[in-house]
């Protein structure tokens, strides 16, 4: 024997095995309140069994549906249906913790969503009030949500544990501005027992390639861009570097000719990158957690799990609470019209109409992510369904039936697939969308619904010894009951093809409900929704790119963004007349502290040195002030904006004497700063001093010094400088337009959003910044390399490619110059459908300048 083998054998020896005593999930301890218990007329010692049938049957009696409605009994026989179906697996306290967060929620005013995943498809959460879509109406199962034979218990000792990995889980979408008051929530109530969930991120080997192309095989970073952008992309998902390594000749060729590169990236492939925080996931405990799972501290000092999802969702339960940014938005615009969301008809005209020529996207749940729109564009969904159906087709897989779908709700056209399954299928254009249709399928030709649903998932995870049971069992069933063979070979195909696209529709359903109420709000009150989307940008990850877009779409409901006015503007947006303020917090470089200091700075001033004086008293810092001032919050004088800066900054230089005597000599030097400073220079005081020596004065000088170059550089073009300055701290411009600044240089130029008028292939120019930049090769044959640039306006934007020759003559034309975010440019260029085919891409040379870190870029200019 092997030397290592005895060896380690010895050392494995010395441990003692040991029982962790993990039997599967434990439900943490709850009481419900006597008073909810009371509220039903039951008994205060009643099981959580009953309890819970007693809030199904008070929501059940909500439906209004009596004994002689049609639908009656198929309400009652699934109520109980799910009833027993939960008691069995011992997941009635785990269905009692969801109520129990959404009643909080609910008698704490935080907005809650319409449901989201499999859970939707749950009668009893429905009727409980934890979910709001009604899955009889829609044809949603139970048994998508939990398989009876799936899910698994055991029972040791007299204590329930549940198989973690066959839980059933119902996700939360809460408030995002209240999401904290639920953890503290469930923190209080289950004292020691909660975490965050640990998140493991590893390491792409489309990152891989590119980096050990530049530090391995000391590729430059442009070559390394051009190569990785060759692994290809597919519905959404970038492909595995083995994958393109066998699909791609000329990937192959660069990795043949780069092996050890190559052989580098497919070892550290996969290998954890970082540890993060899961977004939404809260994990509970029936212990103490740090006795059963080690915890640490996140950046934020909060209890982390040091176990990933995977692990300890194994012996706890793990609720996934999303704080929903449209969740709020909705309850926001809902208080200010004075209406409630379950008021609005999910069916209403004026939802499906807007949605026949949809261009204003923005705000609209789900809808407004770029692949979603471009779907909807071409589905023009009719009703909720069809809505839903937007939501399940845009993503990967399910993209390549867009068009398929989108004649059904165009024109009615539908394929049959076989007539046994027509009536299933030919809602979704003879498209299996959604995994519920699956099930379907497999019900008809005899299995039960939660058989149907183990079918389902065995196929979409090809386990493959499974597989070949259920084809058998497939084609049993079919000859057990009479019918013809192909109709077990198509149920088998169509499973077989659907599992990388079928998607849950409980959850695009519920999504799609909640895309509706956007819709309805944003087009019958748009003045409210954009107040509300405005409000809420200041927790976006870019607040100023968000108003940006807002502001864009607001001109489509003839609705102005004023701009920011130091007495007029509140600390947030808000309504003033037909139009919308700009709030003073959401001016770039303002924090939430500013507040009370901001507050005792608002006023009316009749002159630059009043408001210096004003913010100094309000203990207002010289970055805050000069935003007011770049933003034009603080206009209505004749100076510049930077001038104004300049001065603010002088100001800020000097002491409490030297601003005395400044203020006494304002009227005698019109306000300007700096012939006063010169002044005070040769001028003395009472005790006949000279108020400013010159060794001080030279000391005001080295420290005045580099913002004066900043006002050097900015005055050169002050209505360039204008724009820039509005552009970078609102995130939109309201003074000049590009297209107005740019004018003197060349004529005719267009805005974006008027290129759309522009017949195709006619030649066109405009002003605009760039926003995105991407260099790849075409998949083509000829591998044609090209620049693709994202160039916007004040007024929308435009895709602008750039291939082979134009790029290498548009690198001569900018000194050579490569492209970077945030450069203006001046496009001639082609129109075409949807983007230009660019000739001339002209870098502008205008460059402003807000900080001192700023001057390294005169200095490297120079």
């Amino acid at each position: 024997m092997n030397n290592s083998i005895i060896q380690d054998k010895a050392f494995s020896s010395k441990f003692q095995n040991i029982d962790l005593g993990l039997h599967g999930v434990r439900l943490p301890e709850f009481n419900i309140d006597k008073s909810y218990k009371r509220h039903l007329n039951l008994s205060e010692d009643v099981s959580n069994y009953d309890f819970l049938r007693g809030l199904a049957l008070n929501g059940f009696k909500n439906l209004n549906i009596n004994k002689d409605n049609k639908d009656y009994k198929k309400y009652i026989d699934r109520a109980k249906h799910e009833l027993d179906t939960l008691k069995e697996l011992g997941f009635i306290d785990y269905i009692l913790l969801v109520w129990d967060v959404i009643n909080y929620c609910k008698e704490n005013s935080i907005p809650v969503g319409l449901g989201r995943g499999s859970a939707a498809g749950s009668l009893i959460l429905y009727l409980i009030g934890v979910t709001r879509i009604d899955p009889v109406k829609y044809d949603l199962y139970f048994e998508r949500f939990i398989s009876k034979i799936r899910a698994k218990k055991q029972v040791i000792d007299g204590i329930t544990y549940l198989d973690g990995s066959l839980m059933c889980d119902v996700d939360l979408d809460i408030c995002y501005y209240n999401r904290h008051r639920v953890l503290e929530y469930l923190e209080t109530k289950f004292k020691g027992k909660t975490s965050k969930i640990l998140t493991l991120n590893t390491l792409s080997g489309k990152l891989l390639i590119k980096e050990c192309g530049k530090i391995v095989a000391e590729k430059s970073e442009e070559e390394m861009t051009n190569i990785s952008s060759l692994i290809p992309k597919i519905f959404g998902q970038v492909k595995d570097i083995t994958t393109a390594y066998e699909e791609i000749e000329k990937f192959k060729e660069w990795c043949d000719e780069n092996n050890e590169a190559y052989q580098i990236a497919l070892k550290l492939r996969d290998l954890i990158k970082n540890k993060g925080v899961h977004a939404s996931g809260v994990l509970l405990s029936y212990d103490d957690l740090e006795k059963i799972c080690p915890t640490e501290f996140s950046s934020d000092k909060e209890a982390v799990s040091s176990f990933d999802m995977n692990w300890v969702s194994l012996f706890n339960i793990k609720l996934d609470i999303l704080g929903l940014r449209s969740v709020s938005v909705v309850d926001d615009v809902c208080k200010n019209i004075n209406i409630k969301v379950e008021d609005i008809d999910l069916s209403h005209e004026s939802i499906y109409r807007n949605l026949q020529e949809l261009k204003s996207p923005h705000g609209l749940f789900q809808i407004e992510a770029d692949t979603n729109f471009r779907v909807c564009q071409k589905v023009k969904p009719k009703n909720l369904e069809e809505l839903s159906g937007v939501l399940a087709l845009a993503r990967p897989g399910a993209l390549q039936f867009v068009d398929k779908y989108a004649k059904y709700t165009n024109y009615g056209e539908h394929e049959v697939i076989h007539p046994f399954f027509d009536d299933i299928l030919k809602h979704t254009g003879g498209v299996a969308l959604y995994q519920e249709q699956l099930m379907q399928m497999a019900h008809k030709i005899g299995f039960t619904l939660d058989e149907a649903e183990i079918l389902r998932r065995i196929v979409g995870k090809k386990k493959t010894e499974e597989i070949k049971a259920w084809q058998k069992k497939i084609q049993d069933k079919v000859k057990e009951n009479k019918l013809p063979k192909e109709v077990g070979e198509i149920l088998w195909k169509i499973m077989e093809d659907s599992a990388n696209y079928s998607f849950n529709k409980s959850h695009s359903l519920a999504y799609a409900a909640l895309a509706a109420v956007t819709i309805y709000l944003k087009f019958n009150y748009p003045q409210q929704f954009f107040l509300s989307l405005l409000k809420m940008s200041r927790n976006e990850p870019d607040p100023i790119g968000e108003i940006s877009k807002i502001q864009k779409e607001m001109h489509n409901f003839s609705i102005q963004l004023l701009p920011p006015h130091i007495i007029k503007s509140e600390m947030d947006f808000s309504i003033e007349g037909s139009d919308i303020r700009f709030g003073l917090l959401s001016i770039k470089g303002i924090s939430d502290k500013s507040i009370e200091k901001l507050n005792s700075f608002r006023n009316k001033y009749s002159n630059k040195f009043e408001i210096f004086q004003a913010a100094e008293e309000a203990d207002l810092n010289i970055g805050v002030l000069s935003a007011l001032i770049q933003a034009g919050a603080l206009s209505g004088f004749n100076q510049s904006r930077s001038k104004i800066v300049l001065e603010a900054q002088l100001w800020n230089v000097l002491n409490s004497k030297e601003k005395k005597y400044a203020i006494s000599f304002a009227d005698k030097f019109d306000y300007d700063l700096i012939k006063i400073i010169k002044h005070l220079n040769k001028f003395t005081d009472e005790k006949n001093h000279v108020i400013i020596k010159d060794t001080r004065l030279n000391t005001i000088k080295n420290r005045y010094e580099p913002y004066l170059q900043i006002y050097n550089q900015n005055s050169k073009s002050e209505g360039f400088a204008n724009w820039y300055y509005e552009k970078r701290l609102l995130g939109y411009t309201y003074n000049k337009s590009l297209k107005d600044i740019f004018s003197a240089k060349r004529e005719n130029l267009l805005y974006t959003i008027d290129l759309a008028e522009e017949p195709v292939n006619s030649k066109i120019a405009f002003v605009g910044q760039i926003d995105e930049i991407f260099s790849g090769v075409s998949k083509n044959e000829k591998k044609t390399r090209y620049t693709r640039l994202k160039v916007s306006d004040e007024t929308s934007s435009i895709t602008v490619l750039l291939f082979n020759d134009n790029i290498e003559n548009n690198k001569l034309l900018n000194n050579s110059k490569n492209f970077e975010e945030g450069n203006i440019v001046i496009v001639k260029g082609l129109k075409k459908e949807d983007c230009v085919f660019g000739d001339l891409v002209a870098i502008q040379d205008h460059q402003i300048y807000m900080k001192l870190n700023d001057l390294k870029k005169i200095d490297k200019n120079t």
